[in-house]
């Protein structure tokens, strides 16, 4: 073993900012894709099974990969505050009359995880696409209908479940997310080698940093299987009707559409009812096949737990040269004052209740690791949700109270 440098601490720290900012890049249009592709796997009955499966598991995962890119802005926050201790025990130590002026942090901290407390995590696979058959042949649809298990005809949405795999693909196979868990495990590695008491704590949490990365590009492998065998089944039924019913009614014309089988008959011919029947049991049974294989879908992963990462996120930076030394730290961004930009409502006042701290306005982060806030003179912070709120009735502060609860207050002063 040997002796540590404050270096050796801030190499660490610049290592897990970057991977941070590298893991969110590749998240950012994952999470883009999911919510364009809400409502992909329809809302017919056997659907529902995987629908559920799916939404807990991405729902889940969202949580986790942007609670690990908090966790990883954080850790580097407290690997800053390492080697900054470091380097003022070691100036507080020096007995040379000339040694200088005393160091200063080399970053400033508490940074500003990326993803606040009102992050949305996933839009619900199911919904009704419509009725997922349209025949202009009489009691077609309705013989169809008879012979189906359930009754009802899939109405999952093609394209939608293509976008989603390829997506979940993309992240899994993004060169951030693929190398995370190994270059984690060399920082730790890294600083394993060195004699301080801190460094075995340290190790630890990148340790724990290092297997939810892998947990995370793990899980998006399973969704990005289980959606693209949902795709593929549900396309190659839809084919398979096409072809079918082409040989059965000579006179139809039939279309595949993202959701729907449109079986048209342009000339307005008349089909006796053996030919409908006919066409009508191999729809059928050409759905049914779906059925099975979409039965058959497992995804091989549980959906993600995202506690482990709360251990870290709830760190607290701790400086041996006192509060004062990262108050200068805690300036509001600019765009923290816009009512109506992406820290929207903006600076609370005396209308709400928000009375600033002695001496002036604070930026702080949030207790429970997600975004930052306004400090209050009674040690509450107020974080702001930004736009796109309106599941919780629009922009709002949510006001994390000292002792763990918190109040969400809207501009004006109303709050619940």
């Amino acid at each position: 073993m040997v002796g540590i440098t404050p270096q050796t601490y801030y190499t660490a720290a610049d290592a897990c900012y970057k991977l941070s900012k590298e893991f969110e890049g590749a998240y950012q249009p994952l999470q883009t894709a999911l919510f364009d592709t809400g409502g992909m796997a329809g809302s017919y009955q056997a659907a529902k099974a995987w629908s559920r499966a799916y939404d807990e598991r991405a729902g889940a995962f969202t949580t986790a990969a942007t609670n690990f890119v908090n966790a990883l802005t954080h850790f580097g926050d407290i690997l800053i505050a390492s080697g900054y201790n470091w380097e003022c025990a070691n100036y507080a130590a020096n007995r040379d009359p000339n040694k200088g002026d005393g160091p200063s942090c080399p970053r400033r901290i508490p940074s500003e995880v990326p993803y606040g407390a009102d992050i949305v995590v996933g839009v619900a696979s199911s919904r009704d696409n419509g009725p997922g058959l349209q025949t202009d042949f009489p009691e077609l649809y309705d013989k169809v209908v008879a012979k189906v298990a359930g009754g009802e005809i899939p109405d999952g949405d093609t394209d939608k479940l293509d976008k989603a795999a390829k997506a979940w693909k993309r992240f899994a196979e993004d060169n951030a997310v693929f190398g995370a868990e190994a270059r984690l495990r060399a920082v730790a590695d890294g600083l394993s080698s060195f004699n301080a008491p801190d460094i075995r704590n340290l190790t630890e949490h990148l340790g724990t940093l290092s297997t939810n990365a892998g947990q995370i590009r793990l899980a998006a492998v399973d969704l990005t299987g289980a959606t693209a065998a949902h795709q593929a089944a549900l396309a190659t039924a839809r084919s398979e009707i096409n072809a079918k019913v082409a040989a059965i009614l000579v006179a139809a014309s039939v279309v595949i559409a993202v959701t729907i089988v449109l079986i048209r008959n342009p000339r307005a011919v008349t089909v006796e009812g053996p030919a409908l029947e006919t066409a009508a049991t191999a729809i059928a049974s050409a759905f049914g096949a779906f059925f099975t294989t979409l039965a058959g879908i497992q995804f091989s992963a549980a959906a993600l737990a995202a506690t482990t990462l709360a251990t870290i996120t709830g760190l607290t930076i701790l400086s041996i040269a006192g509060d004062a030394t990262f108050e200068s730290n805690y300036k509001s961004p600019a765009n923290a004052y816009d009512p109506d930009g992406p820290k929207a409502p903006g600076r609370p006042s005396e209308i709400e209740g928000f009375s600033p701290p002695k001496g002036g306005d604070k930026w702080v982060p949030n207790p429970n690791g997600k975004g930052s806030g306004w400090l209050d003179a009674n040690g509450n912070v107020w974080v702001p949700t930004g736009q796109g709120s309106t599941a919780h009735g629009g922009p709002h502060w949510d006001v994390q109270e000292k002792s763990g609860g918190y109040t969400n207050v809207y501009p004006g002063g109303k709050s619940r």
